[in-house]
């Protein structure tokens, strides 16, 4: 029977929990800050906070080196027969890029390295949900291009929608829509999000407020699911778990429900975006 090994980034967002249980492996983003570099496996989401605010938001961004993802694929690759690495959109990172050359150096020593490389065109708990059911795949027993087909597809099914209290980060970092406008307008929550499987970021509105900018979401999570279908869903949150569940509260009190999760944004993710609430989800 074929052992088919999972791959990803720290962008997917997933519970701890569901990586231990599927045996998944994760490389780490990079973010320097205050100077500093740091791998997003490093700092916790508190201490990241911490020196995010000290450093006034001054922070810029790294993909997963080449060798960190080298390293996994020949640690893996000695309990698997092949490895499918699913990752972060390459529109938003240059962290494919950096699998692909880890593939390159895991194969000039063993030509028979078999590694598959799948961009995921979204990120977040989105990219996560990939993952997931691919590595579920993986676990039951599915061959190589089972694995595969899994995960090609959940990807066009997976959505990201998210609040943020600005875009000055994410203008900052080359990851807001094209349509993004520079300056705050006080009060006013851009909503963003990747539903159209471009691997772009998109501009779905704005929104005055907290409360109506969580509605925003319930809205878009409406549009996006299928009725009488069941929701896969995964919250998301940076700077405070409260805003994570209160968006949990107010979504599954609307949309059943049958899977859901709440995990912070990574440090790399959060100084991309600085303060959002966000939420990954599909449909049966």
């Amino acid at each position: 029977m074929s052992k088919v090994g999972i791959v990803t980034d720290t962008t997917s967002c997933l519970p701890p929990e569901l990586v231990e249980e599927y045996g998944i492996r994760i490389a780490p983003v990079g973010l320097v800050i205050g100077g500093q570099h740091y791998k997003d496996t490093e700092l916790t989401n508190e201490e990241f906070w911490q020196l995010f605010y000290a450093a006034k938001g001054s922070s810029t961004t790294a993909a997963a080196s080449p060798g960190d993802f080298a390293s996994i694929f020949e640690e893996l690759g000695k309990s698997t027969d092949s490895i499918v690495c699913i990752l972060v959109s390459k529109a938003l990172s240059a962290t494919l890029e950096a699998a692909t050359q880890g593939k390159k150096l895991v194969k000039e020593k063993n030509p028979e390295a078999n590694i598959e490389i799948l961009d995921s065109r979204t990120s977040a708990g989105a990219l996560g949900f990939v993952v997931l059911e691919a590595a579920r795949a993986a676990k039951a027993g599915k061959g190589l291009e089972e694995v595969i087909q899994t995960a090609n597809d959940m990807i066009p099914r997976v959505k990201f929608v998210t609040a943020m209290d600005t875009l000055k980060y994410l203008i900052k970092s080359g990851r807001a829509p094209k349509t993004a406008v520079i300056g705050d307008v006080l009060g006013v929550k851009p909503i963003i999000g990747m539903v159209s499987n471009t691997g772009l970021v998109e501009n779905l509105g704005r929104a005055m407020g907290k409360q109506k900018a969580l509605a925003k979401l319930a809205k878009l999570a409406r549009e996006h699911t299928e009725p009488g279908k069941k929701v896969h869903a995964m919250f998301h949150y940076t700077d405070g778990i409260a805003a994570g569940e209160t968006l949990r509260d107010i979504i599954t009190s609307q949309i059943d429900c049958d899977e859901v999760y709440l995990t912070p944004y990574t440090p790399v993710m959060a100084s991309a975006t600085g303060p959002v609430v966000a939420f990954s989800f599909y449909s049966d």
